[in-house]
């Protein structure tokens, strides 16, 4: 096992203790996909499934993630879905979807202006007139401050028949914060880091990202139909 695949089972390890209530996510894109009467979705940001694996019981689902090893582990869980590796700004296909959806801060992940451009560009070219896309983004990351390796927690993982100890820092920067969660193996003394970049929320400057690329905002949902999370917001958006 090397230390892609470690990083890959780490990341359900890590949603598992830390991630909980993030999962009521799922039930607000299942009222959704019903909602809309979306009949192929397309996921963006997939990685083990965790949003994908539940919604393929209501509809077709495409998974897309740049990160193989996390895919992999999606294929072992569910067979009925279609899996697509590669980087979204690379992704060519002539499929057209009902509904995107790109979940838990993936648009925010390593995303300046730039890059936002690029995005909705992109989704430009694979959206059909009708086609919507909900985006979650957060103003958490606004909040953070800086951490220097705290201990998280340690448990048995089953997948690496170790215990596991994890390790959080967290770094500041004027548009964005950085992550680094060491994981660290306890018997067979190995660790690996996953490094994570996310831009903080900035309203005006996504307002104006999605009216340059020619999109209207149908609505924005703050949380999940839940108090807990009005730190979430929800944008619906179509192309004009």
């Amino acid at each position: 096992m090397n230390k892609k695949n470690i990083l890959a089972l780490m990341y359900d390890f890590y949603n598992l203790h830390m991630l909980k209530a993030q999962n009521d996510d799922i039930d607000y894109y299942i009222n959704q996909i019903k909602k809309y009467n979306a009949k192929n979705v397309l996921i963006i940001g997939a990685g083990t499934g965790r949003v994908a694996i539940p919604l393929s019981k209501y509809t077709n689902i495409t998974a897309l993630d740049f990160d193989e090893e996390r895919l992999n582990l999606l294929r072992k869980k569910e067979k009925n879905i279609e899996v697509v590796c590669v980087n979204f700004f690379d992704y060519e296909d002539q499929k057209k979807y009902d509904l995107i959806i790109v979940p838990y801060s993936t648009l925010q992940f390593d995303n300046n202006k730039e890059k936002l451009n690029i995005f909705f560009n992109k989704l430009n070219e694979i959206m059909k007139k009708n086609t919507l896309v909900i985006f979650d983004v957060s103003e958490s990351f606004n909040t953070k401050n800086d951490r220097n390796k705290d201990f998280l927690f340690k448990d048995y993982c089953s997948e690496v028949e170790d215990e596991v100890e994890v390790y959080y820092t967290a770094k500041k920067f004027k548009d964005y914060i950085e992550f680094y969660i060491e994981y660290k193996l306890c018997t067979k003394n190995v660790s690996v880091i996953e490094h994570e970049k996310y831009y903080y929320y900035d309203r005006k400057l996504l307002f104006n990202v999605i009216e340059t690329n020619n999109f209207e905002i149908l609505k924005i949902d703050d949380g999940y139909g839940k108090d807990d999370f009005k730190h979430k917001h929800l944008y619906h958006c179509r192309k004009k």
